[in-house]
């Protein structure tokens, strides 16, 4: 809608200008820049936003790539019977296998079953139960010595069926659960850990004066009380007996977990070794990704040079940190591995001066024949020791402790005072003679270490994956308080700023105009009134002329 201009309109005798366009073109002149400053500057912080946001979805797609190639391994391993299942879990140690394998019977936990209660809140005394370990299967109980026995107490506040049952569940090596029969009855179900050693001896000790504990007691009952015994699973591989307490068996062949699933009618031809055009396709995959990622980032920041149309975040300094950062995790060394600090250059990736990354099949391929282990400095954080009876590993989804050779040294018998590269370590004496520990600050922090107690000191090696730092750093930058949402933050704010800028041109645009309004009416009263002035001294002067 046009405006009127009615100061003009009302004042034909006055000046005869369009005040109304006057005063607009005066106010523009005067306004127009700074609005058109805060304009410029709203757009770029949009463009900011929705540059963040690409940026934001282009690293998340290499973060979901390192998730799922997490764990990978450059080991074909196969079973042709559902029965046994395998998996490499230590490439350093990993190499090529075939075994013939044949499962008798699986291992088994002990079953108790406790039976006749009305409900699971019924009571039943006070006192206290031991809890030994051992083998049942001769008749009577053999202790197993590994295990270290407990014991439980029952007073007042916890002498009810599902109590008993929580505080068994509490002990390691012991299920308990309180099961409804179906027939109107309750029992308490107790399991032990499978494995004949394993099975449970239990020794009620009623308070004086109670009664109704004695019944969990299958020290002279347990035949009648046990309902399955516990057994060692039993195989053959090549030809030769073995028994294991565990169906997920780790100490078969170094590198490899057996997964026991079944009895077999027939031996299982397993077999595992290395695969180098699967190392080569997982490490090319990550090269692909990774290029997508850093082609869509020089998109967004590239130049403008030569006519060349700028990108929405040329000269943004947070991406320009993102780039730089990648850039340098690509050619950071990766120490722990071994003695000395090792590349992922050496499995004949470079670095382009786009920041791209290349590949050389033939080079990786005489890379990874030569040193298998390599694929795990890409891939996989592994650790280990000098001594092989200390399992070193972090199984931890948060913590990732810092690559590097530590040196361990034990405390006190039962682990107190441990430390590991200077730093306290907690745990100590847990069963079967093994003493357990774990890193929970600093570079240890979620590095933990098994081993038998007798072990005084060893060298500890960890070696923290590429991909694993990798994705600590691309958690940090996508996270919801991470350097890309706080930027974004920023941005918004500063667009709120600018808003608050806008209006207060409004203002001033209103102030100025009613400024000049109020300047331009005076000229107009004045110019009419002269014009007046001088139309009354025409007449009058005509007048006299007439006279004369």
């Amino acid at each position: 809608m046009s405006s009127v201009d009615y100061l003009s309109a009302l004042n034909k005798q006055g000046s005869g200008l369009n005040i109304t366009q006057i005063v607009d073109s005066l106010v523009q002149a005067e306004t127009a820049p700074l609005s058109s400053q805060i304009e410029q500057k709203i757009e770029k912080s949009n463009q900011q936003i929705s540059g963040y946001a690409v940026v934001a979805a282009e690293l998340g797609k290499m973060k979901d790539y390192t998730a799922s190639i997490k764990g990978s391994t450059a080991y074909s391993v196969s079973s042709d019977n559902g029965a046994v299942g395998a998996r490499v879990i230590d490439q350093s140690q990993a190499a090529d296998f075939n075994a013939k394998i044949s499962v008798s019977s699986l291992a088994v936990a002990q079953t108790l079953e406790f039976t006749g209660f009305s409900s699971k809140s019924d009571t039943i005394g006070t006192g206290t139960i031991n809890i030994d370990f051992g083998d049942w299967s001769s008749g009577s109980f053999v202790m197993n010595n590994n295990k270290t026995g407990q014991t439980i107490t029952i007073n007042e506040s916890n002498n009810t069926l599902s109590d008993l049952a929580q505080a068994l569940n509490s002990l390691e090596g012991v299920n308990a659960t309180v099961t409804n029969k179906g027939d109107g009855t309750y029992s308490l179900i107790v399991n032990s850990a499978t494995g004949s050693k394993n099975a449970i001896r239990l020794t009620a000790t009623e308070d004086s004066g109670s009664t109704g504990l004695s019944q969990f007691d299958n020290v002279t009952t347990n035949n009648s009380k046990q309902v399955v015994a516990a057994a060692d699973a039993q195989l053959n591989i090549n030809g030769v007996d073995i028994s294991r307490e565990n169906n997920t068996i780790t100490d078969l062949i170094d590198g490899y977990e057996f997964n026991l699933m079944g009895v077999t009618s027939t031996a299982a031809s397993v077999s595992g070794s290395v695969n180098p055009d699967l190392a080569f396709q997982q490490v090319k995959d990550f090269v692909d990704i990774f290029n997508s990622v850093n082609g869509t980032l020089s998109e967004l920041t590239k130049k403008g040079i030569n006519g060349e149309e700028a990108g929405v975040l040329a000269r943004d300094v947070v991406l320009s940190g993102i780039q730089r950062e990648l850039r340098s995790l690509v050619t950071t060394g990766l120490p722990g591995f071994d003695d000395r600090t090792r590349y992922i250059s050496e499995l004949g990736i470079k670095t382009e001066r786009d920041g791209s990354l290349s590949i050389s099949e033939s080079d990786f391929k005489k890379a990874f024949e030569r040193e298998p282990m390599l694929f795990d400095v890409m891939i996989n954080s592994i650790g280990r020791s000098d001594n092989p009876s200390v399992r070193v590993y972090n199984d931890s989804e948060y913590l990732r402790p810092k690559g590097g050779v530590y040196d361990f040294v034990a405390g006190s018998t039962d682990g107190v005072g441990a430390t590991l590269g200077g730093a306290s370590l907690s745990g100590g004496a847990v069963d079967n003679g093994n003493n357990r520990y774990a890193g929970v600050t600093g570079d240890i922090a979620g590095l933990k270490l098994e081993m038998p107690n007798n072990v005084s000191s060893a060298t500890i090696y960890y070696g923290e994956s590429f991909l694993s730092k990798l994705t600590s750093y691309l958690d940090d930058v996508t996270s919801p308080v991470g350097t890309l949402a706080k930027s974004t933050v920023e941005a918004n704010s500063s667009i709120t700023e600018y808003n608050e800028e806008m209006m207060k041109i409004d203002d001033k645009i209103a102030s100025l105009t009613d400024r000049y309004m109020t300047q331009f009416s005076a000229m107009e009263s004045a110019v009419t009134s002269f014009k007046k002035t001088g139309e009354f001294l025409t007449g009058f002067i005509d007048s006299l002329n007439q006279n004369d």
